[in-house]
């Protein structure tokens, strides 16, 4: 009799489990950023998504939230088909592990599903999604780079009004500045600085961003003017104007005659900052200051400093890795090739 009500109780529990885990399985799930680095999971049924992000309203009595699309990291939709979504969890291992080539396998297996192209819009957008941004992290050579970066065009052209948007058009806009397209880099950093919805945190990034082409691309009077209209704006955070500090000693750098002074003062810019990403641009920058005046040398060891110590801003140390290639191109094609394939492994 015992073992029967010992049988019974652990049925209903088991009943019980699978019960809750359908409940769960029949929502929808934002992992967003938490203000601690993290992350935490909001499950419930979006109600609205655009470029500004994803309206939901979470499961039980909790209200209505709004995520932002700069703090989502990944999306799971209700109506996505059971063997896409059992599929996805078989990645979780190589998401963990951040290995992009089984992961850009694993999402195209699941965009050829025929359920898949059956299931609503924003599961199906949110795999296109997934398998243009992974595309471009692996891409290597100028082949998997321009169809990368032809993917990641069609797709924003696409969903321009999607929460996806303003995270593939900046992976787009990189892409565009690490082969020198630089009119394309601008034009496409430029619609994400316009977008009327698209949050403050991106649009600030591709004002820097716009900033930082016009440098590489040696248009130093855009940079000027960008520069201005940054700091005549009496909005501009406390954040944006310290980058943009740097980059106007940079452009005083690169155009003066001085480069002693120069390099003095974003040295002293880069002693007094005590944010390791400011820091990462200043070493940057004077590198960049050191590559104008043909100080191939002083401006590797600049980026150096980039890649080895002051990596943790991705944007900077992908920069940093792109100028060492351009270095290592004339001087060392070896080292050339091996930042190739660390670039390509940190996309």
């Amino acid at each position: 009799m015992m073992k029967r009500i010992i049988g019974f109780c652990a049925l209903s529990a088991l009943i019980c489990i699978v019960a809750s885990q359908a409940f769960v399985l029949g929502q929808d799930k934002v992992e967003r950023r938490d203000k601690k680095g993290g992350s935490i999971f909001v499950a419930g049924k979006i109600l609205e998504e655009n470029a500004a992000g994803v309206k939901i309203k979470p499961q039980g009595l909790g209200k209505e939230e709004v995520i932002p699309s700069n703090e989502i990291i990944r999306m799971t939709y209700s109506d996505l088909p059971a063997k896409a979504s059992l599929d996805i969890g078989k990645l979780a291992v190589a998401e963990t592990a951040r290995d992009y080539p089984a992961l850009l396998k694993g999402y195209q297996a699941i965009q050829a599903l025929p359920e898949v192209k059956t299931a609503g819009v924003g599961a199906r957008r949110y795999i296109d999604y997934r398998v243009v941004t992974l595309q471009a992290a692996v891409a290597e050579g100028d082949d998997q780079l321009k169809a990368a970066i032809k993917a990641l065009s069609d797709f924003i052209g696409a969903h321009p009004d999607s929460w996806e948007f303003p995270h593939a058009a900046r992976n787009l806009a990189r892409l565009q500045a690490d082969t020198a397209d630089y009119a394309g880099a601008t034009k496409t950093f430029e619609a994400i600085e316009k977008a009327p919805t698209v949050p403050t945190e991106f649009k600030q990034e591709a004002t820097a961003a716009l900033i930082d082409i016009a440098f590489q691309s040696e248009k130093y009077d855009d940079g000027k003017t960008r520069i201005d209209a940054v700091n005549k704006n009496p909005n501009s955070p406390a954040g944006l104007k310290a980058r943009v500090e740097i980059y106007q000693l940079g452009l005083d750098g690169a155009k003066g005659p001085d480069l002693p002074a120069s390099v003095k003062k974003i040295e002293e810019a880069i002693a007094k900052a005590t944010d390791p990403n400011l820091k990462a641009l200043g070493y940057n920058v004077l590198g960049d200051v050191y590559f104008a005046k043909n100080n191939k040398r002083d401006a590797m060891w600049s980026y150096l400093w980039v890649d080895v110590v002051y990596n943790q801003d991705r944007g900077e140390h992908l920069k940093a890795m792109t100028r060492l290639i351009k270095i290592f191109d004339v001087d060392d094609k070896d080292k050339a090739a091996l930042y190739r394939e660390k670039l390509a492994r940190s996309r």
